[in-house]
């Protein structure tokens, strides 16, 4: 083999696809965006898709895109068991150069080729009880073997990086902050029929589980709209059915439209153009989360120059502007009636936004770099 021939020779890759075969997570929300930017040096990368589930239908388009191959799709093995047993398999079926976990974990055994792996957040750790229990009990069981085994370990954010190298000090040389990056906003806006009904409004994003504490806000809400019917914002809630009890009963209130009255709407699963119309058009954006890896919408709405009202967590500090955004005690209902009165005096605050400081083409380059870096 020529030089020449050699320089365009590709790094097969098999990536963990799981979190393309649900709804838009902050998971899948990095993975495509991180895909649709590695796909344009396809002269380097052929990248296998390989799932326990098919696609899901909002995703699979990113099969068009050069150097990105359906590999298997589907499997009768539940996903935890298919990890440690059939992708590592298929890897070696594909003959790649590398493998990629893209859920915080890597198979446990049989390890013959180099491998990264995504760190959205240590919650097994440092947030347990914000976790499904299947989900935890996996993580726990390997989330020493996958820190060990793994030749590079991408963080969404700092505070996650010291959160692993708190736990496992082994880790720290291995360890490679990638933050998320925000696309310019769709020229292709929209919004739903309903929306003609809402006026100006808050709107908040995320999967309906207990560490995004929507419950405490949405109760600081219609406590707030009970004592002052005239508080000029409606609140819009976008996203999806999760896990935990109380979770699946506040979908069910929602889904219903059981606070329509008080101005409380809820999109499910909203669609990228209506996502881009949402962050667009409304007045500001709320996340309360209790726990987070980063906090992409914060970026998303902060693109669009958005004031945000958010949980006084630390990972938030590496986003937000105390002196133009609203921080506030995570579990405290009062503190937040509180914010989103104050918010009224902050509507006509302009923001900063350093467009070239957050780019998905940034991140795909670090992500690049360490995949060229190990697989040599």
């Amino acid at each position: 083999m020529n030089k020449k021939a050699s320089i365009k020779r590709k790094i097969k890759i098999a990536l963990d696809a799981r979190p393309l075969a649900y709804g838009m997570t902050g998971n899948s929300r990095y993975l495509i965006k991180a895909l649709e930017h590695l796909s344009s040096w396809d002269d380097r990368y052929e990248i296998h898709l390989l799932s326990h589930k098919n696609l899901h239908p909002m995703f699979s388009y990113i099969l068009d895109y050069p150097g990105i191959r359906a590999g298997e799709l589907k499997s009768n093995i539940p996903g935890p068991l298919w990890l440690h047993t059939r992708f590592p398999s298929l890897a070696k079926k594909y003959k790649v150069d590398l493998i990629w976990g893209s859920l915080q974990l890597l198979p446990r055994f049989g390890k013959f080729c180099p491998q990264i792996v995504n760190f959205h957040d240590l919650n097994v750790i440092s947030a347990p009880l914000t976790m499904a229990k299947w989900n935890f009990y996996q993580h726990k069981l390997f989330v020493r073997s996958t820190l060990a085994s793994a030749d590079s370990i991408l963080c969404l954010s700092e505070n996650t990086k010291n959160e692993i190298i708190t736990f496992n000090q082994e880790s720290k040389d291995k360890l490679v902050v990638v933050y998320p990056g925000v696309d310019s906003i769709s020229t292709k806006l929209e919004l739903p029929e309903q929306s003609k009904t809402w006026g100006k409004f808050l709107f908040t994003l995320g999967t309906l589980e207990p560490r995004k504490n929507l419950k405490t806000v949405l109760t600081a809400y219609l406590k707030l709209k009970e004592n002052n019917p005239k508080y000029p914002y409606s609140f819009v809630i976008a996203g999806r059915a999760g896990w935990g009890e109380e979770a699946q009963e506040l979908y069910t209130k929602l889904k219903l439209g059981a606070w329509e009255s008080k101005s409380v709407y809820f999109l499910e699963n909203p669609s990228e153009t209506i996502l881009a119309g949402l962050y667009k058009s409304c007045s500001g954006f709320i996340f309360p989360s209790t726990h987070e890896g980063f906090g992409l919408p914060l970026l998303e709405a902060m693109r669009e120059k958005k004031i945000c009202i958010a949980s006084n967590i630390p990972v938030f500090s590496e986003i937000l502007n105390p002196k133009q955004d609203l921080l506030v005690p995570a579990l405290d209902p009062e503190a937040w009636l509180n914010a989103l009165l104050a918010f009224q005096n902050k509507k006509n605050l302009s923001r900063t936004w350093n467009s070239k400081e957050w780019t998905w083409k940034g991140t795909a380059e670090k992500i690049a770099r360490e995949i060229d870096r190990c697989s040599k």
